[in-house]
């Protein structure tokens, strides 16, 4: 099998493959797969079961994928790509009827997104999301969207079509809370409050909120946009100005990235940390070098984790991305090529926090209160 031999050079595969237990689950999942696996399959299909032989490594920087449609001028419903997409057989206006039942916080359920109307439920192992309305005529009522199943921890495995057709995607990092998917992006009720995501749009911003409480908000540690210039030189102007003793610290959101702007924040923070109190604000999509930091911070005596448990997406990375393509050009993953080793427990996990919040009001209003509390 192709896969089995390129995905061996990831570094993941390589350090969990020394464990007689992965080892073994991941020949047994091999040897079903390769008798299951034929010419005749949908691509869909196949990537289902890459994702399945995949996710007995728990790495998720490197996950697989499809390529779809890519050329803009060509007409959708025309292409062999759209024309073997997943539909359902089942009459959909009684499946509607039926998961309108369901309680609000079941998986199951009736879903929405702006312009679009799913329906999710149960269907052996996994959970499959169909599209009942949707504002793309291309994706027409009864095309599967989606497939989900229980993965480490709190997470789930969701594994998607691309709205604009381009991609299937999976990541093990999803989390279903509270009548909504956080990364696919949809509830049950979007009129109901939800308060998760930060609302401050600059990348690096300070501001205090009394002569006491300061908030900075770090939205991403990316090197793209000049951001290493403009996060180091935030950081050697801000701090040192520092004049409150309670740092609320938002990460919600960021996706991590470079060391170049993890390192000097971490610097910063502990040096901050021996006099002062630090909270650090997390959520299900703060990823990668931005759980590092939070979990580097949160271990000192003077700093709380607080929010919702994080992505997962922890323990390796990409120092050179390289992209590796199957020999069929169908399906891709990058090679992991960094490990960290220590944060091996969160991966595919996440980190959890030590005070949860809720989202029927806002965070740093939550925080502020427990400042108040705890004074």
């Amino acid at each position: 099998m192709d896969f089995k031999r390129a995905y061996a050079e990831t570094v993941s595969y390589k350090e969990q493959m020394k464990n007689s237990g992965t080892e073994a689950r991941f020949n047994k999942v091999y040897d079903s797969l390769v008798t299951e696996i034929t010419c005749s399959e949908t691509q869909w299909d196949c990537f289902l079961k890459l994702t399945q032989l995949k996710d007995v490594i728990r790495d998720e920087h490197s996950r697989v994928f499809s390529e779809g449609i890519t050329d803009s001028t060509v007409t959708v419903t025309k292409t062999d790509f759209y024309k073997e997409l997943p539909k359902v057989s089942l009459q959909l206006d009684s499946l509607e009827t039926k998961l309108q039942q369901k309680p609000f916080n079941d998986i199951e359920g009736i879903y929405f997104a702006e312009g679009w109307k799913y329906g999710v439920y149960k269907d052996r192992e996994s959970y499959k999301g169909v599209v009942l309305e949707s504002k793309n005529e291309h994706w027409t009522p009864g095309m599967m969207a989606f497939d989900v199943k229980k993965a480490f921890g709190n997470k789930y495995r969701i594994a998607w079509i691309d709205r604009n057709f381009t991609k299937f995607r999976s990541l093990n990092a999803e989390t279903i809370v509270g009548g909504r998917f956080l990364i696919y992006g949809i509830t049950k009720d979007l009129q109901a409050p939800f308060y998760y995501k930060p609302k401050e749009p600059k990348p690096f911003f300070y501001e205090e909120l009394s002569e006491d409480i300061g908030y900075m908000r770090v939205a991403t540690f990316s090197w793209n946009n000049g951001n290493v210039a403009k996060a180091n030189a935030f950081f050697d102007t801000t701090f040192p100005s520092l004049t409150v003793s309670h740092l609320i610290l938002d990460v919600r959101n960021n996706g991590g990235g470079t060391d170049k702007i993890g390192k000097p924040l971490r610097k910063a923070l502990k040096k901050y940390a021996k006099k002062n109190k630090v909270y650090i604000l997390v959520n299900a999509l703060s990823a990668s070098n931005a759980e590092q930091t939070a979990w580097e911070i949160g271990k000192l005596k003077n700093v709380q984790l607080l929010g919702d448990q994080t992505a997962g997406v922890i323990n390796y990375g990409l120092n050179y991305g390289e992209k590796i393509t199957l020999p069929s050009g169908r399906f891709s993953f990058y090679l992991t090529d960094l490990t960290y080793r220590k944060f091996e427990a969160f991966e595919s996990v996440g980190i959890p926090v030590d005070i949860p919040l809720h989202t029927q009001k806002d965070w740093v209003e939550q925080v502020l209160e427990l400042i108040a509390q705890q004074k």
